[in-house]
């Protein structure tokens, strides 16, 4: 599974919309159920015990919304812990990566998208909101964490589904979040977690969401018994992706990281971004063919009279 994990999982989304376009559908990755697509965690890699289970994570999208949605024991808030600076440990940033490479190339490339969307957490930047050209960083040190992903399999996390339905291996984290080469031979050294935003632009705010806002848009966790204590998400408008990605289908790999990288999610599936209007300038030989048109009327007009 170590061979271009990302481009293979993209590309089955890309065969999927092919497959039902005429049909009139979008296809998804994961586990669609009554219009969102769901990746599943393992309910058992959460290190530290349930206030550190990530059970699920999903996405839906309208004609100008995208929808996310998390679930699991850790609060949108966090959670007291002594071992962390602050004593407090918390939610990551959210990484949607587009390019089709993966999550090293791509953040190496400039083509990372950055979404915060928990205020208290250790961020390196200030506002809530998505970001794009994003740089990150490890805050795992300050939050008495893992600061390795083998560290983290080496004890004893590397369950099925360790980061959900779509990387559910640890050879194919290794691989997505590192490359191949780093998934060939992952060591502690060459598996550093990075799992906040260290600097980005600013593209827009997001909206929080309660999970009574998200099943009312129809969120189910609990079709796949992943309903956890904590459900929570944000709506963002597909405004401001498309001033950043290009119109039409657009396939990602989105995951997010525990401050202390205790657990964590991710999620393959597309978002349809409509095509930005803009304004066509007319073509200069038919502006002059124009100004020619109402010279011609004015200078006959004034015959005629």
């Amino acid at each position: 599974m170590k061979t271009h994990y990302i481009n293979k999982v993209i590309g089955s989304v890309a065969v999927g919309v092919c497959l039902l376009a005429t049909a009139g559908q979008q296809a998804k990755a994961g586990e669609m159920y009554q219009g969102w697509n769901y990746s599943i965690d393992s309910f058992s890699d959460g290190s530290g015990g349930s206030n550190y289970e990530i059970k699920g994570f999903a996405v839906t999208e309208t004609a100008d919304s995208v929808y996310v949605a998390l679930t699991g024991g850790t609060p949108l808030t966090g959670t007291y812990a002594s071992g962390a600076a602050d004593k407090n440990i918390g939610w990551g940033d959210m990484f949607f990566n587009f390019s089709g490479k993966d999550f090293a190339t791509a953040e190496a490339e400039g083509n990372l998208l950055g979404v915060r969307f928990a205020s208290t957490n250790d961020s390196g930047v200030d506002q809530v909101g998505l970001f794009s050209n994003v740089a990150t960083k490890s805050v795992t040190g300050e939050n008495n964490g893992y600061g390795s992903t083998r560290r983290y399999y080496d004890s004893g996390y590397n369950k099925a589904n360790t980061m959900g339905t779509d990387i559910a291996t640890a050879d194919e984290a290794y691989s997505y979040l590192y490359g191949d080469d780093v998934a060939a031979n992952p060591t502690r050294s060459n598996t550093t977690v990075t799992n906040v935003i260290d600097s980005g632009n600013f593209v827009g705010e997001i909206n929080l969401l309660t999970g009574a806002q998200l099943a009312a848009q129809g969120l189910d966790f609990g079709n796949f018994g992943a309903n956890g204590p904590q459900t929570f998400g944000f709506q963002l408008d597909k405004s401001m992706l498309g001033g950043v990605l290009p119109g039409g289908i657009n396939s990602f790999m989105a995951h997010v990281l525990l401050e202390c990288a205790n657990d964590g999610v991710a999620l393959a599936g597309n978002i349809d971004i409509p095509v930005q209007e803009q304004d066509v300038p007319e073509p200069a030989g038919l502006l002059s063919l124009g100004f020619a048109g109402l010279a011609f009327l004015k200078s006959r007009k004034g015959r005629q009279a």
